[in-house]
């Protein structure tokens, strides 16, 4: 069962890509709930994902995922619970 939909939030402020560097949370994804930005979704990691699964899920690739979310230093690396951006 795909869990995509619970675990994304609305988007209600825009920031751009300097701003979601700013607010990173250290390796593996941010601890911290991340404000929405126009154009991404903020996704909480669950157990059992990772970059690829995650980038197929949402059409996208571990590069550009990694791209936007700067914290996020390995790609073999990411902590449940924690969250991410996923581009619409």
């Amino acid at each position: 069962m795909d869990n995509t939909m619970d675990n994304t939030m609305e988007n209600t402020t825009e920031l751009d890509l300097n701003e979601m560097e700013e607010i990173s949370g250290g390796a593996g994804g941010s601890r911290k709930v991340l404000p929405a930005v126009a154009g991404f979704r903020v996704y909480k990691i669950v157990p059992g994902d990772n970059l690829t699964k995650i980038a197929r899920r949402n059409k996208t690739t571990v590069k550009r995922l990694m791209e936007i979310n700067p914290d996020i230093t390995n790609r073999n690396f990411i902590r449940s619970g924690f969250y991410m951006y996923i581009p619409d």
